[in-house]
């Protein structure tokens, strides 16, 4: 499979090239304490591979590719404290790579296929995987930008970044799968909040029945978790998640679980008693049909910015009828935010400017309301998959009905 992703990319570089990937590393937190490593999501997308300093190198020269892995070498001292780092045996079992190295002897290798091959460095291209986030932040592949542009000052500096994006973007049979499970691990532990909850309940109670379910199926978080009640619920990333939940309000919980780097992002929303008022049901009733409405609109060659068009449309007709748009009030103060956003190796995943949707493209559906004033937020989210014609849903087996969600609750709280 990871042979397979890096043929698909390589066929879509031009000649003469080399393409740098980075497994990253773990910044220090605090005196000896790093914080907790995840992998750069390209690089594990082309190799498998989930540890630190790690460099993925590909190239190809007069249409030959070749392939090399740069890894840390094995530390017996270090071993004994923190466990031992991947051997190279491993990581080609793993990635199916075969020309594997120390990292140390990155330059001089690249230096020999230089030399050895590159006689006209002017048009040789050298390919960096750099996202919107670098020009924030000195990474190893900025850094690495300036050491090429030192030692090879002739050489064309590219960005694979949009190349990249486009390929992760079409989701394969494996990548659906674990989506899949993570969706279903995320489904489990929403029931566990919902069967848990009570009247004066901490949101961050709720959120430990979330965590447990997550814990006991070798999950992490997609991100860290919302689950706010009452007000709190209007604030689009509330994050303390240390508040009392009053009995009669609403919890709005944003979360998702990660299975082996896929991620779930689903929001639910449900009356932390088990009972709807009849005005919480007349808004979040108008939330789940402007859900259903984007999803039976989802098609090939739409962009993302024409279903959250759709979705304003629709709240016009809709909030109109109910008056909340008297008095000069629009939309966009009950809705600020996008209906949708690509999902997979990244919660808000990799995606390409004015992109029209194609067959294999994962994403969420998430409308949303919130009126402060009557401390109501209420959010509908799905992770859904386009297909030939329309869109499978991935997460339909959440309970989302409110009919649905009264019935689930009342079984647990007599």
């Amino acid at each position: 499979m990871y042979k397979n992703r890096r043929t698909h990319l390589q066929q879509q570089l031009n000649n003469d090239y080399l393409a740098l990937f980075f497994s990253g590393k773990a910044p220090y937190k605090i005196g000896d304490e790093k914080y907790y490593f995840t992998p750069d999501r390209s690089f594990y997308w082309l190799t498998g591979l989930d540890k630190e300093n790690m460099i993925l190198l590909l190239g190809n020269y007069q249409g030959q590719d070749f392939t090399y892995l740069f890894i840390e070498p094995y530390d017996e001292v270090m071993a004994k404290w923190i466990g031992g780092r991947m051997l190279p045996k491993q990581a080609q079992e793993i990635s199916g790579i075969t020309n594997i190295y120390e990292i140390n002897d990155l330059w001089d290798i690249i230096g020999n296929l230089l030399n050895r091959n590159f006689s006209d460095k002017e048009k040789l291209n050298v390919y960096f995987d750099l996202n919107k986030q670098e020009a924030n932040q000195i990474t190893q592949a900025i850094e690495y930008v300036h050491k090429f542009k030192e030692y090879y000052p002739n050489i064309n500096i590219l960005n694979s970044y949009p190349i990249m994006a486009k390929l992760r973007m079409i989701k394969d049979e494996d990548e659906i799968n674990k989506l899949k499970q993570a969706i279903h691990i995320t489904d489990l532990a929403i029931q566990n909040m919902m069967k848990n909850s009570h009247g004066n309940i901490m949101e961050n109670e709720l959120e430990a029945h979330f965590d447990f379910v997550l814990k006991c199926n070798q999950c992490e978080h997609s991100f860290p978790s919302i689950i706010a009640g009452g007000k709190n619920g209007t604030i689009l990333h509330y994050s303390d998640n240390n508040q009392m939940v009053k009995d009669g309000d609403l919890v709005l919980c944003d979360l998702g679980a990660s299975y082996q780097y896929l991620n779930a992002d689903i929001t639910r929303t449900f009356p932390v008693n088990g009972k709807f008022t009849d005005r919480q049901k007349q808004i979040y009733d108008i939330v789940l049909r402007g859900n259903k409405y984007i999803m039976n609109m989802v098609k090939p060659g739409l962009t993302l910015r024409q279903l959250n068009n759709e979705l304003i449309k629709f709240y016009e007709t809709e909030l109109k009828q109910i008056g909340l748009l008297d008095n000069g009030k629009k939309v966009s103060d009950y809705y600020w935010h996008g209906v949708s956003h690509m999902l997979g190796l990244e919660t808000h995943d990799v995606t390409i400017a004015n992109y029209k949707l194609e067959p294999g493209n994962v994403f969420t559906i998430e409308p949303g309301l919130y009126l402060e004033e009557e401390n109501i937020g209420i959010r509908i989210e799905d992770n859904v998959l386009v297909t030939n014609d329309g869109c499978i849903n991935l997460s339909k087996d959440i309970i989302k009905e409110p009919e649905e969600i009264e019935s689930f609750m009342a079984k647990y709280h007599k």
